[in-house]
């Protein structure tokens, strides 16, 4: 903290010549920061306290830190949770008047009864309980005056600190990247008319999905700087004591029907609640209300109806049982709110989420490498042997794990941590699903703790088109999640030797990996092969001097004339047996020796 101050300090040194609201911002910063005493470190109430006086672009920064729980202390992380919806409101002069600025009319003039208490305020601005003259109830939220001055300021300064301080980033981390990141979906957050259009889409996607309440947006009390919308009933599903209240059955029901539905917004719709912590979703009395089915009328249907179940599926269409046909609906509906942060993926970007996903759980090092280099690029020229060994690594990880036990969030986040610590470049869709599923994760365990969304991205992928075969299952849609998958592994595995050899030899064609040529050898090693083969040339010459010795023995000392011949060949023969075991002695001694 002590050296941002000081990099703080050296930018206003810098700043005195530029724009006046620019040396003023950083004054005003400083002024904040010098109330504070750093000398014995910063506890978490402190960093809260300073981040709201700092205003709504360090709060943002501190929300989005409290879900870093990898990086930041436990007890940070629970201090910055506040941040989300405990922060200061703003006066209600200030509601009235940015009201009357953008509408165009009074309070008095738009709401028959407008709540001067407001219900949660955020960084940006605050929401306010009102009633229309139709008697409808909404929700108003309202920007806070200056904000968009005051964020862009912020963000500029913090910028121009990064690039003349922190050029090469803070622990490794790209910060600036981080920081520029933040900035786009900061604005886009400050005009409440990209709000609107998201809730309206994620309406239009949900139509139909029983269990699943968005709300209306009213256009005409709308604009850059006011949202109005229908009016959330219910309780948080942060709210620890409601869901104590609440049997273990409905609980599983309820966190299976948020699981199952996020699923559907990630890989069926194509956009998703980049946010969706337990504050954003809520539990409400149902619109229709629904009969909850006892467990002696559930085995009752289970038994009567499962003969018939695949029949009626493939009368509706495709064959297969929708996962809300399937799954037995809670008691309670679901409602999502706050839709500033919205996450969008491209009919591609879902397949490569899938494949990923895929290869890890299969332990497929090669279809993980074909992924990832689609979704991340090297600063430096790719090293596609040391990129499928880091796939191997990562897939090596989960080796051995029940695929129940599988954590989606830590899996991606496995994958993106890797990714950066070989220095690539991950694309942005990445890594904001990678936290929107953490965020996820966390809400579905203040639930029920058992519920694995990852399960629910299984059911929403065609297993047919998965194991590329017709099953011929008399119940399809009753397959076990991991049977299907584990019978995916089981064709895989029949061509998955020749597949890898042919990727392999295909890597080897374009230069991509090179050969390693090492025969492996030690010196040792070489030497007794010298050894050996001197002993085996050394003991031919011997057994050939035996023989040649033998052969000059047998030859008579006379003629078949009485002629007599010369004594000499069979002199050389007994010197040649002689020569032949003094070399045969040498042989066996150096042998002895190791020579």
């Amino acid at each position: 903290m002590s050296g941002f101050i000081s990099a703080l300090i050296k930018q206003r040194k810098d700043a005195k010549k530029a724009e006046p609201n620019t040396n003023a911002r950083l004054k005003e910063i400083l002024d904040i920061l010098k109330k504070y005493d750093f000398d014995d470190g910063i506890t978490p109430e402190t960093i809260v306290d300073i981040l709201e006086d700092l205003g709504p672009t360090f709060v943002k920064i501190g929300q989005i830190a409290s879900q870093q729980a990898e990086y930041i202390p436990p007890e940070y992380c629970d201090a910055l949770v506040k941040l989300r919806s405990e922060v200061a409101p703003m006066e209600i002069e200030a509601v009235h008047s940015q009201i009357e600025k953008y509408l165009g009319k009074p309070t008095s003039e738009l709401f028959a009864s407008f709540d001067e208490h407001a219900l949660g305020s955020a960084s940006i601005g605050q929401v306010h309980k009102a009633v229309l003259f139709d008697g409808t109830v909404v929700a108003v939220k309202v920007r806070r005056p200056g904000v968009v001055d005051t964020v862009t300021r912020d963000f500029a300064l913090i910028e121009k600190i990064l690039d003349k301080f922190f050029k090469d980033g803070i622990g490794g981390m790209d910060i600036k990247g981080f920081i520029l990141e933040l900035e786009k979906t900061s604005k886009i957050e400050l005009d409440f008319t990209n709000e609107a259009n998201n809730l309206e889409r994620f309406g239009e996607n949900n139509a139909g999905r029983e269990g699943i309440v968005v709300p209306k947006c009213y256009r005409e009390l709308t604009c850059e700087a006011v949202l109005t919308e229908d009016f959330v009933t219910g309780n948080e599903a942060g709210d620890a004591a409601f869901i104590e209240s609440l049997d273990k059955d409905e609980r599983e029901r309820i966190a299976s029907l948020i699981a199952d539905n996020f699923a559907s917004q990630v890989l069926t719709d194509g956009l998703y609640h980049a946010d969706p912590h337990s504050g954003n979703v809520f539990i409400r009395e149902p619109i229709s209300p629904r009969t909850p089915v006892t467990e002696s009328e559930e085995t009752a249907q289970a038994e009567g109806e499962g003969a018939t179940s695949s029949e009626e599926a493939q009368s509706e269409g495709d064959g297969n049982t929708t996962s809300e046909q399937a799954m037995q609906l809670p008691e309670h509906d679901i409602e999502w709110i706050d839709f500033g942060m919205m996450g969008s993926l491209t009919t591609k970007q879902r397949q490569l989420l899938i494949d990923i996903v895929t290869a890890v759980v299969m332990q497929d090092a090669y279809g993980l490498k074909r992924a990832v280099l689609q979704v991340a690029k090297p600063v430096d020229e790719i090293d596609h042997g040391a990129m499928l060994e880091m796939c191997e690594d990562m897939c090596g990880q989960y080796s051995g794990a029940d695929f129940g036990d599988f954590d989606l969030g830590d899996l991606l986040g496995t994958i993106l941590g890797s990714l950066q610590d070989e220095n690539y470049k991950v694309e942005p869709f990445l890594t904001n699903l990678s936290r929107g599923i953490i965020a996820m994760e966390g809400t579905l365990k203040t639930i029920c703790p058992t519920v694995n969304i990852l399960n629910f991205f299984t059911d929403k992928v065609n297993t047919n088109s998965i194991l590329n075969f017709d099953l011929n299952l008399e119940n399809p849609e009753e397959m076990n999640p991991e049977i299907a998958m584990l019978l995916y592994q089981f064709v895989k595995s029949t061509t998955d030797s020749s597949t890898k050899t042919a990727q392999t030899l295909d890597m080897l064609e374009k230069g991509q990996i090179k050969v390693r040529s090492d025969l492996g050898f030690e010196d040792k090693a070489l030497a007794a092969i010298n050894r050996l083969t001197g002993y085996a040339i050394r003991s031919l010459l011997v057994i050939a001097l035996f023989i040649g010795s033998c052969l000059l023995c047998t030859v008579p000392a006379t003629t078949s004339d009485g002629v007599g011949l010369t004594a000499v060949f069979p002199v050389m023969g007994v010197c040649g047996y002689a020569i032949g075991i003094i070399f045969a002695i040498l042989i066996y001694r150096d042998m002895k020796k190791g020579k």
